[in-house]
């Protein structure tokens, strides 16, 4: 990477905005929903209790209940018993975020979750470490090499975030309750934070594309113009020096005007009175 001036954008001022943009909101979604509760929500039929307990003893059988709780990768929804006024309310939105207890996991974990969990660290540590990369892009030039990383870590971030649904496929969203009846049924359902997780695919997505189509090697990024093809990644370098060169110029120019200014003002305060020659002749007569 080579660097080119502070907020010069070597590879396009519009690309570098338009990857920066994408790629921060990418990575604010990827993190929303990931750390969500409400990835999704899982009906489910028990004889056995809410959530929280339902497994703790396998012998205790009721009457089947058909149960609904928000969940996500490392949290889930802990429903309230009031609602915001104060109202007894057994509404599953109305709660708290809490994380997995210990018996929990050991209840529910299987491969496919763990592998989920996985990706979406991996989801936003890749994120991360993009952008900061990103914002150097401001100021500093990669070759093919390196925009080829970029790239390939942008496509692989966008995978990874997709990959975190194979939460869908684990025991959690399939097989939570059969051990008690094999009628009793286990599904789950995109909630908010799972829109949330496809908004930042979508994000991450565009981040590539931009990466591809527009942030080329500056030997590589050649156009047409006037008829002729130039190479554009030096056309951008004579534009910025030229402006650069203006720019110091016009602050010369304004600070040589200043000075001139300062010495005019001070060369009239030093300046002393001439004495009225014809009062003093007229004195001297008299």
């Amino acid at each position: 990477m080579n660097f080119h001036g502070f907020c010069s954008y070597p590879h396009g001022g519009w690309a570098i905005t338009g990857l920066s943009v994408a790629a921060i909101c990418a990575l604010a979604a990827t993190m929303w929903g990931m750390a969500s509760c409400r990835m999704f929500y899982i009906d489910y039929t028990t004889d056995r209790g809410d959530f929280s307990d339902f497994f703790r003893d396998p012998t205790a059988d009721g009457n089947p209940v058909v149960q609904r709780v928000g969940a996500g990768l490392f949290s889930w929804l802990v429903p309230s018993n009031q609602d915001r006024n104060g109202d007894n309310n057994l509404d599953w939105t109305d709660g708290q975020c809490a994380g997995f207890s210990e018996s929990q996991r050991i209840f529910f974990t299987d491969t496919i979750f763990e592998v989920a969990r996985i990706f979406a660290v991996l989801s936003v540590l890749g994120g991360m470490g993009v952008v900061l990369g990103i914002f150097l892009l401001s100021c500093m030039s990669m070759k093919r090499f390196q925009i080829w990383m970029l790239s390939t870590i942008l496509g692989f971030t966008s995978c990874f975030v997709c990959l975190t649904f194979l939460v869908f496929k684990s025991k959690l969203c399939n097989d939570l309750v059969s051990y008690q009846n094999e009628s009793y049924g286990t599904a789950c359902t995109i909630d908010q934070g799972g829109l949330v997780v496809i908004a930042a695919v979508f994000f991450w997505g565009v981040a590539f594309l931009i990466s591809v189509v527009y942030i080329k090697d500056p030997k590589r990024d050649l156009g047409i113009r006037d008829g002729q093809i130039t190479n554009a990644f030096d056309k951008r370098t004579d534009e910025r020096r030229q402006k650069e060169k203006e720019r110091r110029m016009k602050t010369q120019m304004n600070r040589e005007r200043r000075q001139q200014q300062r010495m005019e003002k001070q060369q009239g305060r030093e300046e002393p009175e001439e004495p009225d020659v014809d009062i003093e002749y007229n004195e001297r007569e008299i």
